[in-house]
This record gives structure tokens, C-alpha cells and sequence, in this order.
């Protein structure tokens, strides 16, 4: 998937899966209707969306949260790969958040590097208690 900065960069590659629609065309809708903010509003809005429904109080009331890291395998040259010294390997963290209700607040990727107490403040302050 293509960040909010370089939908342009893979746009023509994207396009040529989809008959009648070109590179820049593809480019240009992304770059209209997709931002990093527009994409933070509507994970906020699933999330409590999830959180209204009678199931999600099942699991949890919502006062707790886990965290995780799962390793992922990268190729060499992209920008966030390191060797893992868990795991041997190039890679990354898909780090996630979730809530005792069962929906995940946030997911991000980190360098195998990174000190990963330092994703687990920066999720939390990412979603203050409602």
C-alpha cells in the first residue's frame, strides 16, 4: 500500500490493472481523497463505532490494553529493514494496540532497532480514554 505522500509513485503501476483508467488519473483521485488525517478520522470513527456496539462489551469494558509486535520479513533495500536479533532476519515490528473489547487502536510499523516501550507510550497517547 502506497503512503499519503507517493500515491503518484505507484499509481501507474496500479493503473495497469485496471482497464480505461491511467496512471495519472489513479494519482490525481488518491491524492485528492486520501491524506494521513482523512485516514486518522476514520480509524477513530471504526473504533468508536465498535465501541457503541453491545458485543464489544462482551471481551472488555474498554479501561485495558494490550500491545504486540509481530516481526515481518522486508526486502534488503527498503528504508525500514534491520536485521532482527530475535529473529535473525531482515525486517520489521508490525506493532499493534488493542483494546480489551477486542478492536485494535492502532497498528504502525517500526525498525527492528527501535525500543519498543517507545511504541507502546506513543499508541497510548495516540488514544486518550473517552
Amino acid at each position: 500500500m502506497a503512503g499519503a505522500g507517493d500515491q503518484g509513485q505507484d499509481a501507474g503501476a496500479h493503473a495497469r490493472h485496471i482497464p480505461g483508467v491511467s496512471g495519472h488519473e489513479l494519482a490525481y483521485t488518491a491524492n485528492r481523497h486520501f491524506s494521513l488525517v482523512l485516514l486518522s478520522e476514520a480509524i477513530a470513527d471504526l473504533v468508536n463505532a465498535h465501541a457503541r456496539l453491545d458485543i464489544s462489551q462482551a471481551w472488555g469494558d474498554g479501561a485495558a490494553v494490550a500491545a504486540d509486535g509481530t516481526h515481518m520479513d522486508t526486502y534488503l533495500d527498503n528504508v525500514l529493514a534491520e536485521t532482527s536479533v530475535r529473529y535473525g532476519k531482515p525486517g520489521g515490528i508490525a506493532y499493534r494496540h488493542i483494546s480489551d473489547t477486542y478492536v485494535a487502536l492502532s497498528t504502525h510499523f517500526i525498525p527492528c532497532g527501535v525500543w519498543e516501550a517507545v511504541s507502546i507510550i506513543e499508541g497510548l497517547l495516540k488514544n486518550p480514554p473517552r
